[in-house]
C-alpha cells in the first residue's frame, strides 16, 4: 500500500515537472529549427535539422548584443548597490534604537509591493528633469527603489533570528561596530547575501515596465525591451524571438543552479532562533 502510495505521487511529480519543463525544451527546440519547422502547420517536437541561423541573425539582423551588455551591465551594479545599503539598513533596523523601528519591516516591504505601473509616471517626470532619459544610467539609478526594500526586508528577518552574543563579546574585546560587522555578522550572513544578491539581480534583469518607459534609443534598451520590440512586422520571427529568450533565460538558470544551495540555506537560516 506505501509503494503505491509513493508510486503515485511519483507520477504526479513527473506531470508537474514534464508541464515545467516542456515551455523551456519547446523554446530550446524553436531556436534550432529553420523557417520551413518553424512555421509549420503540423508543430514538430524535434528539428529535422539543427540550425543556428536564428542566433546568428539575432545579433546580425536585431540590436541584441548591445541590449545583452547593457542587461548585464545594469543587474550587476544595481545588485552590489543593493546588497551593500540592504546590509547596513537591515543592520540598523534590527540592531539599533530609534523611534518606529518596529514598523520599518512593513515599510520596506509596503516599498516593495507598490506596482510599478502607478511609479513610472511620475518616475519619467523626474528622470525628465534630471536629464537622465534613454539613458542607462537613469535606470541604475532608478532600479535600487525595486531591490533595495525586497532585500532589506529579507536581511531584516535574517537579522531577527541571529543571536547577538558574538557581537557583545566582540564589543567587550574593543571592536568597533563596522569590525563586528565585516567579521562576525557578514562570515554569518554569507548565504543570506547571496540568494538575496542573486533574488536582486533577477529582478533587474528581467524587469520590463520601466525600461520600455523610459528608453527609446534602441542602443540603450534591456534584453527584454529588445525581444519585446522584434514584435513588429505580420510574420513574428519566432526563431529569433526564441533564441532571444534561450540567451536571456541561460544566465539566470546557470546562476541558480550553481547558487542553489546557498538559495536554500539563505532562505532558511534564519527561520530558526539563536
Amino acid at each position: 500500500m506505501k509503494k503505491e502510495h509513493n508510486m503515485i505521487w511519483y507520477i504526479i511529480i513527473i506531470c508537474f515537472l514534464l508541464e515545467t519543463l516542456f515551455p523551456i525544451y519547446w523554446m530550446l527546440c524553436t531556436s534550432l529549427k529553420g523557417f520551413d519547422d518553424v512555421y509549420s502547420l503540423v508543430p514538430k517536437l524535434i528539428p529535422k535539422k539543427i540550425e543556428t541561423g536564428n542566433y546568428i541573425s539575432l545579433f546580425s539582423k536585431y540590436t541584441f548584443l548591445p541590449a545583452l551588455v547593457n542587461s548585464i551591465v545594469i543587474a550587476a551594479i544595481v545588485s552590489v548597490i543593493t546588497i551593500v545599503v540592504s546590509i547596513f539598513s537591515a543592520y540598523a533596523v534590527v540592531r539599533l534604537n530609534f523611534r518606529g523601528k518596529r514598523l520599518m519591516p512593513q515599510f520596506f516591504l509596503m516599498a516593495y509591493l507598490v506596482p510599478s505601473t502607478v511609479l513610472f509616471i511620475p518616475i519619467y517626470l523626474l528622470l525628465a528633469k534630471m536629464g537622465l532619459l534613454n539613458s542607462v544610467f537613469g535606470l541604475i539609478v532608478i532600479y535600487p527603489t525595486i531591490t533595495i526594500p525586497y532585500a532589506t526586508w529579507v536581511l531584516i528577518t535574517f537579522f531577527q533570528g541571529l543571536g547577538i552574543e558574538m557581537e557583545e563579546a566582540a564589543f567587550v574585546d574593543g571592536a568597533t561596530r563596522m569590525q563586528t560587522i565585516w567579521h562576525i555578522v557578514l562570515p554569518v550572513t554569507r548565504p543570506t547575501i547571496v540568494s538575496t544578491l542573486i533574488f536582486s539581480f533577477t529582478l533587474c534583469w528581467s524587469e520590463y515596465i520601466y525600461a520600455l518607459v523610459l528608453i527609446n534609443d534602441k542602443y540603450q534598451r534591456t534584453i527584454t525591451v529588445a525581444l519585446s520590440s522584434m514584435l513588429v512586422a505580420d510574420i513574428i520571427p519566432w526563431g529569433a524571438l526564441s533564441a532571444g529568450a534561450v540567451i536571456c533565460a541561460l544566465p539566470i538558470m546557470i546562476v541558480y543552479i550553481f547558487a542553489s544551495k546557498y538559495i536554500v540555506s539563505g532562505l532558511t537560516i534564519g527561520s530558526v532562533k539563536g
